[in-house]
């Protein structure tokens, strides 16, 4: 059977399906406009047998085997919509903690109807601003729709029959950041509004520091006769914990973390940087505070990025799917985030399962997950309330699976394939080797590591694959 076919059957029964909850008044109370909603969200489902690549070309230079800054993804979309005017607009829903702009690409075909006449999908990314590629996927989406347009029969009518909004930076300030500044792969996550990590009442005053000026925060390590960690005898570049009681005569180690030194004199190293919180604890349901749920702000929507983003939802009520893009781990992700919520509506989760499955299929890296029984307990995630606080079928991508470096299915790849990834594939760029470096505290160390474009993102000449099977999901 066709995908068509297969998406022709999903649509007939979700005509019928969506409604039948509310014969379950005991489980998680659904809407009249839920039901409208659910029964048409088969359209989407449809549109995936068409994304077949073809050489169509696009009114604009946009291409997607590089990254794009916050000021380059700016201009990207402003681009895109100089170039696609009849079928694209944007807006500013919004400004960041520190003044940048919330954008919204609203993708319509006026000649058919207002966007907001229409069912319409919402799709953003980049709510943690270390997951970059997170928001180029989005843009690749317009760029896709839009240059398909007239060309490809089943994108032309979703694109005459629906809307799309996207915004492809919920966290602006953390991308920027993440760019401009040296960063691990790990680092920048957060929003930038100053917190004290450390209560000792200043903010933000011991982050990590680029003490070799290379653009990257790595790892230090310092010689050590009584340290715990050698060379790795599966590369000696990588380090690995002596067992106890082991016999060893070789070099010893002690690992110092993160480069940086001690800026505020407190004896702790890096322990109040940037931020530190997550947006993506800062939504309505089942958030609970910060000693409870980690980086949830002080009420939600307590952060300007989320409020912002919120209002454009609520008066947007033809919003019948979300997606929302992360990295990284190859996951297909959708609620419950907590246990207690309890688990959804029957009818739900077989639009739920349908979906997900197929998704595994179309991202061959990617596994089906609930968040909270197979990846971990989230408390005011955004998809979380978009479904269970709206009634909006919702899913978080998280993207790019390092089973993907070696083309294999089993999820997760070894430091040392790592590391034979860069050396054979990507010539050395992703990984610096140990260096000596006078440190103005510890004294002789040495600095070494994954540069921030080191992992949790695909390299630049796998992007584009990543960009169109998400896009198609």
């Amino acid at each position: 059977m066709s995908i068509a076919d297969w998406g022709l059957r999903m649509a007939n029964f979700l005509r019928a399906a969506p409604c039948r909850a509310n014969r379950h008044p005991d489980r998680l109370s659904r809407s009249p406009r839920l039901c409208r909603l659910a029964a048409s969200f088969a359209v989407f489902m449809i549109a995936p047998a068409a994304l077949a690549q073809q050489q169509i070309p696009s009114r604009t230079n946009l291409t997607f085997n590089h990254y794009y800054s916050y000021e380059d993804m700016t201009a990207a979309l402003h681009q895109l919509v100089a170039a696609y005017p009849e079928m694209l607009s944007i807006s500013s829903v919004g400004k960041s903690y520190e003044g940048r702009d919330l954008w919204v690409v609203t993708l319509n075909n006026p000649r058919t109807g207002a966007d907001t006449d229409k069912l319409a999908m919402y799709i953003d990314g980049n709510i943690h601003g270390n997951e970059i590629e997170a928001a180029e996927v989005p843009l690749y989406t317009l760029w896709y729709l839009t240059k398909g347009y007239g060309q490809i029969e089943t994108i032309t009518q979703l694109s005459d029959e629906r809307a799309f909004y996207v915004l492809p930076m919920v966290n602006p300030d953390g991308r920027a950041y993440w760019f401009d500044q040296p960063n691990s792969s790990h680092s920048s996550r957060s929003g930038k509004q100053p917190v004290d990590d450390d209560n000792d009442g200043l903010f933000d005053e011991d982050p990590p520091d680029d003490l070799d000026g290379d653009g990257n925060i790595v790892q230090m390590r310092r010689l050590d006769p009584n340290g715990r960690m050698r060379p790795s005898p599966d590369d000696p570049r990588l380090m690995a914990p002596l067992d106890l009681g082991e016999r060893y005569d070789g070099p010893r180690y002690t690992l110092l973390g993160s480069e940086g030194i001690d800026n505020d004199g407190d004896g702790e190293f890096n322990e109040d940087g940037p931020g530190d919180y997550d947006l993506n604890r800062n939504w309505p349901s089942a958030w609970q505070p910060d000693h409870i749920q980690s980086g949830a702000g002080d009420y939600p929507l307590s952060h300007p990025e989320s409020r912002a983003i919120a209002e454009f939802i609520m008066a947007h009520t033809n919003i019948a799917a979300v997606q929302s893009y992360h990295n990284s781990g190859g996951m297909i992700l959708r609620g419950p985030g907590a246990q207690y919520v309890g688990e959804y509506p029957f009818p739900d989760l077989r639009v739920y399962d349908a979906l997900g499955h197929r998704g595994e299929a179309m991202l061959p890296f990617y596994r089906y997950m609930i968040i909270w029984s197979d990846l971990y307990t989230v408390h005011g995630g955004f998809v979380n309330w978009t479904y269970e606080g709206l009634g909006i079928f919702s899913f978080t991508n998280e993207l790019w699976s390092d089973a993907q470096l070696y083309n294999r299915k089993e999820p997760g790849a070894t430091s040392k394939e790592r590391l034979e990834f860069d050396e054979f594939l990507l010539f050395g760029q992703t990984y610096i080797r140990w260096k000596p470096f006078k440190h103005p505290q510890y004294g002789d160390i040495e600095l070494g590591g994954w540069t921030k474009f080191g992992s949790r993102i695909p390299p630049s000449f796998m992007l584009e694959e990543t960009c169109h099977r998400n896009t198609a999901f």
